[in-house]
């Protein structure tokens, strides 16, 4: 190399030095190793890392800043919903008393020729409910008009309530009434018979007079 020529890099170097002085970062990055075999001699790789450094010095080099991290703070965060409060179930009333038997009254007042029994196979309610319902026994006698209480247990007559087979037809006898052909056959209501034979009220019967039993 002449002289002519290292002169001038020389007096580049010595330039360029003095303008990125200012600039340039104080850790610089190792002088590669010169090579073997030829090549730039070690002054020319020093000037070449001169005047890349004045170069890149002469720019402005950015510096990548870091995207804020977006805050994770609990209280930060939306809250969950409150479930709503579970509905109580309603509690069913209460039963403070057997219902009546459906037809069935709950008191029913004696007529001539009826007496405890033929009430209660005409009910269908047990005949020792019915008696001590009412404070009496097999032996009292019933008068006409008294007012028994009807049980409303449901439970039925013990025994035969059926006296006598029918649909059938009934020959009126003397003393007879509505009432005491129906305890004749037991289970027939008397409503049912006057209801049969078109009677009305006071239901007043004949001797020998021909009655459909239902």
């Amino acid at each position: 190399m002449t002289l002519k020529r290292i002169t001038i890099l020389i007096a580049i170097a010595l330039f360029a030095f003095g303008l990125a002085a200012c600039e340039l970062s104080a850790s610089t990055e190792p002088p590669p190793s010169p090579t073997s075999g030829g090549g730039m001699s070690t002054l020319e790789v020093e000037l070449g890392n001169i005047a890349t450094q004045t170069a890149a010095a002469g720019g402005s080099v950015g510096v990548p800043t870091s995207t804020p991290i977006a805050s994770t703070d609990a209280t930060s965060e939306s809250p969950e919903p409150t479930s709503p409060p579970a509905t109580a179930t309603p509690e069913p009333p209460l039963v403070t008393a057997v219902p009546p038997t459906p037809g069935l009254p709950a008191t029913y007042t004696i007529q001539k020729g009826e007496f405890p029994f033929c009430i209660a196979r005409r009910f269908d309610v047990n005949q020792s409910e019915l008696l001590n319902l009412n404070g009496l026994n097999v032996n009292s006698q019933v008068p006409v008009g008294i007012v028994l209480n009807i049980p409303q247990t449901g439970n039925p007559f013990n025994g035969v309530r059926a006296l006598v087979v029918h649909p059938a037809t009934y020959s009126v006898k003397g003393g007879d009434t509505i009432y005491t052909v129906a305890c004749h056959y037991g289970d027939v209501s008397p409503d049912a018979i006057a209801q049969a034979n078109n009677l009305t009220p006071p239901y007043t019967l004949t001797p020998g007079q021909t009655l459909q039993i239902p």
